[in-house]
């Protein structure tokens, strides 16, 4: 569902066409487009964005990808994207990339926000948010610097724990993808606040992502792990859940890299549209599961 005179689109088409000269020169096959959507085929269908060229992070470009083709199944047209802590900028600027391929290929439309102090990291308030490793204004915005460089996304600066409230009521769209990178505990349940408000204002699941979960210092007890351990301990009707085994679905070269493993679901169990269907399943899928005959 690509439109022709995007600049997203103009990228697609000189990736695919690289890939067809490339193959027709060496005789390696062109990787196929995967013919349809449903929701057993967002892997094929970053496989084939990633196998023809279309460069951004994974992490964002598979659940947006995901999010985008889900939302359309669901009628809906516009969603958001979020990152929690920008720091540099070079998340929100891959984000934007991400929202680029995922909208050029659903036809749903990717609104992109950017929250972050602007002032780098606040002085800890909570033992849990490993005091002894990160220090207060790590990680500094250069905000003239980023606003130079994005395209549509728009920055949100402030502390989270005051622009959450603020910007959970204003006019966005469904949220559909979160990208949380606060490192602390305190900061991360600050952002939570997002996730009680009314239950139409997020997708019946939203696809998200965990930056600091691997390493020296992010156990069970400190940081964003501690942080959903506490959001599922105290939520009844709303669940943060890993998404276990998605390295099995992905091409065998992205098989040992970390960032599948730090994708996670939430589960908006209270959503008034959560039972419907996110896509009609492939027929082939249920060709695999039928009795074969002797």
């Amino acid at each position: 569902m690509l439109r022709k005179d995007s600049a997203a689109a103009r990228s697609l088409s000189r990736v695919v066409r690289g890939v067809r000269r490339r193959a027709k020169r060496d005789g390696s096959p062109v990787p196929p487009k995967p013919e349809r959507w449903d929701p057993t085929q967002t892997s094929a269908l970053y496989a084939w964005c990633m196998e023809n060229g279309f460069r951004t992070r994974p992490e964002y470009l598979w659940p947006l990808l995901h999010s985008a083709h889900a939302a359309r199944a669901l009628g809906i047209s516009r969603i958001a994207a979020l990152e929690f802590g920008v720091a540099g900028g070079n998340g929100l600027l891959a984000l934007e990339r991400a929202a680029a391929a995922a909208t050029e290929l659903s036809g749903t439309h990717v609104e992109i926000f950017g929250f972050d102090s602007g002032t780098g990291m606040p002085p800890p308030a909570d033992h849990r948010d490993a005091p002894w490793l990160i220090e207060p204004a790590y990680f500094k915005m250069d905000e003239a610097a980023l606003r130079a460089r994005l395209g549509k996304a728009q920055l949100v600066l402030g502390q989270v724990a005051e622009t959450v409230p603020q910007w959970s009521r204003s006019d966005h769209p469904p949220v559909g993808f979160i990208a949380f990178d606060l490192d602390y505990y305190s900061s991360t349940m600050d952002a939570f606040q997002l996730l009680d408000g009314d239950a139409e204002w997020l997708l019946p699941r939203v696809p998200c992502y965990f930056d600091d979960m691997f390493g020296h210092g992010w156990t069970d007890f400190t940081g964003e792990r501690a942080a959903i351990d506490e959001f599922n301990s105290s939520h009844g009707r709303r669940k943060i859940g890993k998404i276990h085994g998605l390295r099995f679905e992905l091409p065998p070269e992205e098989f040992q890299q970390p960032w599948h493993e730090k994708l996670y679901l939430i589960h908006v169990f209270d959503h008034p549209r959560y039972a419907e269907p996110e896509g009609r399943i492939d027929e082939r899928w249920f060709e695999a599961h039928r009795l074969v005959a002797e």
